[in-house]
């Protein structure tokens, strides 16, 4: 039978549609096998482990924190740890099982906390609604004792109504071997803040660098964390364990601290209140950095919350976190007298100044008024005596106030506060350290801001002795005579040597020596400078304590600084800043600065400390000395009346 016209186009057009939706099935159903080889075969390990993130008994494993060690670490295995890995046992509720409910939270938590004769008040922030519901949202792990005792674990397994909703978990904990004498190094670790955790830079179980070394290499000693899942039955305990992605631990770090000094340093500040830096002066290691009053950091890292609370109010109240080297200023006092004579020296155009010159040194310098009805201003040697005829070298021998009135009057204020600057004593060290602060070199324009008055010359005449406006922390002082030792040189200070692989100890990152400022300075300048600090220690200021049997030969300055300070035993800071042996290498020096705040004076508070350090960096018998002769100590120094003028 023959078809029809309309027929025949029908059937092509159903033909057509056919093939069409044929194709179109073959297509969809090759992009779904296609698709699912990719997720399965392809994809298929990455895909597993996305969904099992999704198992509601999953949990982060934290990475074991990078160890810290000292400036004679080897391996691993062959060297001690100066801040080291622990473990201690949480308990954690499973919030799953109360159905992640935060009414049944709550009542579960008064149950335990009754259960346990723990006060209610210890949950109080947990307990609060928005914050319990955030940590419900998010599955942060409900932590509800930290630290516990093998007793405590004990008698949390014997109750029933509570061991089916909790579990014990094995949790990170941090051990510093020096405890507070190396506190203001090491810093301590704790639980992140609220604002650490918004800010995305840190998870809430996680531990987070507290001041130190643990707050200023925080990212490289944390570490990458692993992910498991658990699968447990309906009493809560696991019968499954799975590790997705295996936590991978911190760097460890290498210091430049040498145990022995530090330990030196801090027991040397027994009983006072300072600071002690010990510095390579060719390299800028720091080879100790004590401060006291100091805080255990073991306590602040411990898991005891109200033991931490108590120390942590004990040592705020003590300022015991202020790190002295770095963190606090004071007027130089003497020691500042050196860089009067070598601005004196290095501008001698100004004044034709030679250091061989001598001035004569009554008991008393005085600054004639220019003022009408305004008496003369008189400022006296710190022990009011006649010391005759002085050179440079000589002046600093003695500590010679009325030397340093003259010379600094001579010079005037601006190349002796220019100098200041030069040498850094008003800015930061960029020590790798937190928190540092920087010193303060004032100016006429300051003053004239400030006070509403012009720079005077009783004022040129304070700052000349390291008194008046001029204020400097420790480490700033320590690096100027960094530079006279080291010819100009000014390097760099830092603490951190190495980063280490934890897992096969290669080398990731060395710190090379670093040189801040390199200024140019006469040979004749250094020689001056250097014969009047030898002469302080060989039969100067400080000779009573450090010309002594068993020590190398210490030069150095020492310094007594008065303060506003009425009605005390003391009312003067003390100085001592040195370096030894003297005719060594000067890789093979150690530059030691000690501050000793309300210590009565430089020769009877700071240079007993400094002698402690320098005998623990050089044991009798590693240093080349020749004899030199005992003498009787000078009369301690004494700070200056100042007088404004």
């Amino acid at each position: 039978m023959s078809q029809s016209a309309t027929e025949f186009k029908l059937e092509a057009s159903f033909r057509r549609r056919l093939y069409f939706f044929s194709a179109m099935i073959v297509f969809t159903l090759s992009a779904y096998i296609f698709q699912l080889f990719n997720l399965q075969i392809i994809q298929g390990d990455e895909n597993t482990s996305k969904a099992e993130r999704f198992v509601k008994r999953s949990e982060f494993v934290p990475a074991e924190r990078g160890k810290i060690y000292d400036r004679h670490f080897s391996t691993p295995e062959n060297s001690t740890p100066l801040v080291a890995n622990a473990s201690s046992l949480d308990v954690i509720l499973n919030t799953s099982l109360l159905k992640n409910d935060p009414k049944l939270v709550r009542e579960f938590i008064y149950k335990f906390s009754e259960a346990l004769s723990i006060p209610l008040a210890y949950y109080e922030k947990e307990l609060q609604e928005a914050r319990l519901i955030k940590k419900l949202r998010t599955r942060e792990p409900f932590v509800l004792l930290e630290g516990i005792s093998r007793q405590q674990q004990e008698r949390i397994l014997v109750l029933d109504n509570i061991n089916r909703f909790v579990y014990v978990m094995s949790s990170p904990a941090r051990s510093y071997q020096m405890g507070a004498a190396l506190a203001h190094v090491t810093g301590y670790v704790g639980k992140p803040s609220q604002t650490d955790i918004e800010e995305n830079r840190i998870k809430s179980y996680q531990l987070i660098g507290k001041g130190g070394i643990e707050s200023q290499y925080d990212s490289i000693l944390r570490g990458l964390d692993g992910f498991r899942i658990q699968k447990r039955n309906n009493e809560g305990s696991i019968e499954e364990e799975r590790m997705i992605e295996p936590a991978i631990p911190g760097s460890n770090l290498v210091l430049t601290i040498d145990r022995d000094v530090q330990i030196a340093a801090y027991r040397a500040l027994n009983g006072v209140k300072g600071t002690v830096i010990a510095l390579k002066p060719g390299t800028g290691e720091v080879l100790a950095m004590a401060s006291n009053p100091s805080y255990d950091p073991n306590i602040l890292s411990g898991k005891n919350k109200q033991e931490r609370a108590a120390h942590f109010a004990r040592v705020s109240n003590n300022k015991g976190f202020l790190n002295m080297a770095i963190q606090s200023k004071f007027p130089p006092a003497s020691t500042f007298k050196v860089l009067v004579g070598l601005a004196a020296m290095e501008s001698e155009h100004k004044i034709n100044f030679d250091p061989k010159q001598t001035f004569h040194c009554p008991a008393s310098f005085t600054l004639k008024s220019t003022f009408k009805g305004v008496p003369d201003q008189v400022f006296y040697n710190w022990d009011k005596k006649n010391h005759g005829d002085l050179n440079l070298a000589q002046a600093i021998e003695k500590s010679n106030s009325v030397y340093f009135y003259q010379l600094g009057y001579k010079l005037g204020a601006e190349p002796v506060l220019s100098y200041s600057k030069l040498f850094g004593l008003h800015q930061k060290s960029g020590i790798d350290l937190p928190g540092e602060i920087s010193g303060f070199v004032p100016s006429s324009d300051w003053k004239q801001r400030t006070f509403g008055n012009k720079w005077f010359d009783g004022d040129t005449v304070n700052l000349s002795i390291g008194q008046g406006f001029i204020s400097v922390t420790p480490i700033e002082m320590a690096l100027f005579y960094m530079a006279i030792i080291n010819d100009g040189k000014i390097y760099k200070p830092y603490l951190v040597s190495e980063v280490r692989n934890s897992l096969d100890n290669s080398v990731i990152q060395k710190t090379e020596p670093s040189i801040l400022k390199d200024i140019p300075l006469k040979k004749s300048t250094i020689e001056a400078l250097k014969e009047g600090l030898y002469l302080v220690g060989y039969t100067g200021t400080a000779s009573g304590v450090l010309n002594v049997p068993g020590m190398p030969e210490v030069a150095g300055k020492t310094g007594t600084a008065q303060t506003k300070r009425r009605g005390a035993s003391s009312t003067n800071h003390a100085w001592f800043i040195g370096y030894a042996p003297f005719n060594a290498p000067v890789e093979k020096q150690v530059l030691v600065a000690v501050f000793v705040e309300y210590g009565v004076g430089g020769a009877a508070s700071a240079a007993p400390v400094a002698r402690e350090v320098f005998r623990a960096a050089f044991p009798p018998g590693t240093f080349p000395k020749p004899e030199r002769q005992k003498v009787k100590p000078m009369e301690e120094e004494a700070p200056v009346e100042e007088e404004a003028f």
